[in-house]
């Protein structure tokens, strides 16, 4: 909104892109600011909130209450568990061997390490978002 010369003009424009406007109430328009420029502020209240954090579909390992000596002895019979005499020739070869290692790394895993507990958290909100009235 624009006003000069006891002329004013209203545009009262709010450029924001969807689903930003269907949150948007209240628009108002203020007297100007100062008394040279002519120009009035508009406010207007946005309804939006944080969601909840979804829980991550990572799993989550305790690392500090391992039994690394348990994951160590798995770990050690889970190898044993390949042919050293196979050779690995081929790109599906060397495939095949890296997925037995990841697999003992797991097996190892599960056995000695215990998942941790996760939490669902919500994100901080800072001292100056909460003065807001969302």
């Amino acid at each position: 909104t624009f006003e000069k010369n006891d002329y004013e003009v209203k545009l009262d424009w709010l450029l924001g892109s969807q689903p930003l406007l269907s949150f948007t109430s209240n628009v108002e328009t203020h007297p100007p600011i100062g008394t040279s420029c002519g120009h009035k502020p508009l406010t207007f209240d946005i309804s939006i909130g944080a969601e909840s954090k979804p829980a991550s579909p990572r799993i989550s390992f305790n690392f500090k209450a391992a039994k690394w000596s348990k994951f160590r002895i798995k770990l050690d019979q889970q190898l044993m568990l390949w042919n050293n005499d196979r050779r690995l020739d081929s790109a599906l070869d060397i495939e095949e061997y890296t997925s037995f290692i990841t697999n003992s790394i797991l097996v190892a895993t599960q056995e000695a390490i215990p998942l941790s507990k996760q939490t669902n958290t919500r994100p901080m909100i800072s001292e100056v978002t909460k003065r807001f009235n969302i």
